[in-house]
């Protein structure tokens, strides 16, 4: 059990660090500067040379390995449909669950070939 609740924290504390990151973007957002967040995050990414980002699916599917000890990059996924109780009246209230997406760069992959054990 205290695996899941370690993992539990971990999560909270990426989705925590992700919504510090779409605060300020949130705003350019709002001003037309970016369409989406994730647009914005992006490009926040691209500063320190992370312009390709794909999943862990994806790069495996392109014949790349991420190489050991890479961190995932992170960006809001589809949303997904939630509910809320609330508890003073009873009713329930629809809600929008944006989870986190995890995706590498380019920066953090290696050729199947050359990434796998020799």
């Amino acid at each position: 059990m205290k695996t899941s609740e370690t993992k539990q924290t971990n999560i909270q504390e990426k989705r925590s660090y992700l919504k510090s990151l779409s605060k300020p973007i949130q705003m350019a957002v709002k001003e037309g500067v970016f369409p989406s967040v994730n647009e914005g995050l992006k490009m926040f990414y691209a500063q320190s040379g992370h312009s390709e980002l794909k999943t862990l699916r994806e790069w495996n599917k392109h014949g790349k390995r991420v190489k050991k000890g890479e961190k995932a990059l992170l960006l809001w996924g589809s949303p997904k449909k939630s509910e809320r109780v609330n508890e003073d009246t009873e009713e329930t209230d629809a809600l929008d669950f944006y989870p986190i997406c995890f995706v590498f760069s380019q920066k953090q992959v290696d050729d199947s070939k050359k990434g796998g054990k020799q």
